[in-house]
């Protein structure tokens, strides 16, 4: 049986795709299969992939034909596709130490997730500075609870992630339909109670953007609506499932949460009908909590 299967889901990063790509085929542990995935890239991306696509590790090779949207999405549809006993999401603009799965695997023989150290590569440099996971860094523990979502992701970076493919939750696969947390609800969905270790003998190496998904200083309105709304989501869903005495702490980040945007908007954004279903929201959600 193959021990891993490694699902890469590529937008438009053909710069880094053969880096990302030598680094997988190139492991030291050569018992997996690789899924490549391509959300109908514009750049040459599929040019890369194609030459890949060839090695006999290479079990799909999929190209859509529309853009979906959402990385989130192409996690899904991987996932959907995988056989192997573990699941590693490799994200395409990534890379990682060519002794990654091995000491992985070796760790997932005592636990259901492993997180390797993360470097982050700045300007396509490794630097020294380390992306926190704040289940080791903040909570110190070896397995998620819900609380752990209040403040933080828990986790910094997938690409850093293989776990094991038994404890996917099934019946709440849900987190393909949020554009912006889709990982935060990813590991929320199927994380929670799982034995997690944090792996320092090998490093996966997170290319850190200047304007990605987390940075709202850009965005327009519909974004933050978005935004918004899929945090007010998740944090009522956590409030359901953590004692009362979260509450409060849960209703201050749903504020903050609040405050972030609306600091960021316009006179004239504020008195549009988009801003008040947010406002809305906000007041609907703090109930709820």
């Amino acid at each position: 049986m193959i021990k891993v299967s490694v699902i890469v889901p590529n937008y438009n990063h053909a710069p880094y795709l053969k880096e990302r790509l030598d680094s997988i085929f190139n492991q030291s542990f050569q018992s997996f299969e690789v899924i490549l995935l391509d959300d109908n890239s514009t750049d040459n991306s599929k040019e890369i992939l194609v030459a890949y696509a060839k090695n006999e590790k290479a079990t799909h090779f999929i190209i859509n034909d529309e853009n979906s949207g959402s990385p989130f999405k192409q996690w899904n549809k991987g996932i959907g596709l995988a056989t192997g006993e573990y699941i590693w999401i490799a994200e395409s603009d990534d890379t990682c130490d060519l002794n990654f799965l091995e000491e992985q695997v070796k760790a997932l023989e005592q636990n259901d997730i492993t997180v390797a150290k993360t470097i982050i590569l700045t300007d396509n440099i490794k630097t020294e500075e380390e992306l926190r996971n704040h289940f080791q860094f903040t909570y110190n523990t070896n397995s998620l609870k819900p609380e752990h979502f209040i403040d933080y992701c828990p986790i910094g970076n997938v690409s850093s992630v293989v776990f094991k493919r038994e404890i996917l939750n099934k019946e709440s696969m849900n987190f393909s339909s949020f554009d912006i947390i889709g990982d935060m609800m990813f590991y929320f969905e199927n994380f929670l109670e799982k034995k997690i270790v944090y792996t320092p003998t090998t490093n996966s190496y997170f290319r850190r953007k200047k304007d990605g998904l987390s940075n709202l200083s850009k965005k327009d309105i519909n974004y933050y609506k978005k935004y918004f709304n899929e945090q007010a989501f998740l944090l009522k869903k956590i409030s359901k499932a953590v004692p009362g005495e979260f509450n409060n702490q849960i209703k201050k980040r749903l504020t903050q949460r609040f405050n972030k945007i609306k600091n960021r908007l316009s006179f004239n954004q504020k008195i549009s009908l988009t801003y008040l279903s947010i406002y809305i929201n906000y007041l609907k959600s703090n109930k709820e909590i």
